[in-house]
């Protein structure tokens, strides 16, 4: 059933990619839309919809939930980082696209792909655990991810310690606050955010579409190196993922383990194409990476799912 629950929300997703896709390829509207949407869907839906995700009731199972969901999410991404390298060190791909191999097989879509998507099917309670695996992500990201990136860039750019407390880490360290100290929030204000949290959904599969739009999508599908990437991104690292969570000896809420299985079974995540836009990294083959990751997550994301409730 939840197979089916999964499936219906990609397909869903996906005929909003599609006519956002359509809508630039014909040139409805212009490429800034896309970068607009961007920032209001990082710095202004998302932080929303963590904070409203976090006001559930406290309980000591929560407690647990988010102390298990941050020593996991730590553990995942420190491991997912030995592995690749390792992966990349028989894999002979020359610098700078084996760096962006590397982050494309670390970080996953969290934002744009598993906030929506988690919340269509489990609801705040599920979004909670995926809000302390992005803020875990975002840590990593800002540290490892674009260390990877840069070290192949000619242009200069500096780590700023904003970058560590964007929106998204602020707003999940605040909704714990109010998670842990009982607070309640102000029914009006609770609305506001509600409300603006609820376009992160819409908002995600638009942009997703605007940037499928500014490509040619047969590009996306000749280049042996990408489908590489995105089978190990989709199919052999969740694979690996389920067989650790069947063989460990510690028990972990299902409800958990479920949420993390999925969200490290997304495609590449959309700032590698980010960072190497912005430092001037191959752009065009990390926006590869990302795209056909996303399309085909539509075919493997029910069946890793469908796979880890047989086992």
């Amino acid at each position: 059933m939840e197979t089916f629950i999964l499936f219906k929300n990609l397909m869903i997703f996906l005929i909003i990619i599609m006519i956002a896709f359509f809508v630039r390829k014909f040139n409805k509207v212009s490429n800034k839309l896309q970068r607009d949407m961007s920032y209001l869907l990082t710095d202004i839906t998302t932080p929303c919809i963590i904070i409203t995700s976090m006001t559930v009731e406290f309980t000591e199972d929560k407690l647990i939930q988010a102390r298990d969901t941050f020593l996991i999410a730590n553990i995942i991404f420190i491991f997912s980082y030995f592995l690749i390298y390792f992966i990349m060190k028989f894999y002979k791909v020359k610098e700078p696209n084996k760096s962006q191999m590397m982050m494309g097989g670390i970080f996953t879509n969290l934002g744009f792909l598993g906030f929506p998507l988690i919340l269509a099917m489990f609801g705040k309670d599920g979004l909670y655990i995926a809000s302390i695996v992005n803020m875990v992500s975002n840590y990593f990201t800002y540290t490892m991810g674009i260390g990877l990136i840069k070290k192949n860039s000619t242009k200069e750019g500096k780590l700023k310690f904003r970058d560590f407390f964007n929106n998204a880490n602020i707003a999940t360290i605040a909704g714990l606050i109010i998670l842990f100290s009982g607070f309640k929030i102000p029914d009006f204000i609770y609305s506001v955010l509600e409300i603006v949290g609820n376009g992160t959904g819409l908002f995600s599969m638009i942009i997703i579409g605007l940037m499928l739009g500014e490509m040619d999508i047969k590009d996306i599908f000749v280049e042996k190196r990408v489908y590489v990437m995105s089978f190990y991104r989709l199919i052999l690292f969740p694979v690996i993922l389920i067989a650790l969570f069947c063989i460990m000896p510690i028990s972990i809420d299902p409800f958990v383990e479920k949420i993390i299985i999925i969200l490290f079974s997304m495609p590449v995540a959309s700032i590698t194409g980010i960072f190497s836009t912005k430092y001037d990294v191959d752009p065009v083959f990390a926006t590869k990476l990302v795209m056909q990751s996303t399309i085909l997550c539509v075919i493997t994301l029910p069946i890793i799912l469908y796979l880890y409730n047989f086992l």
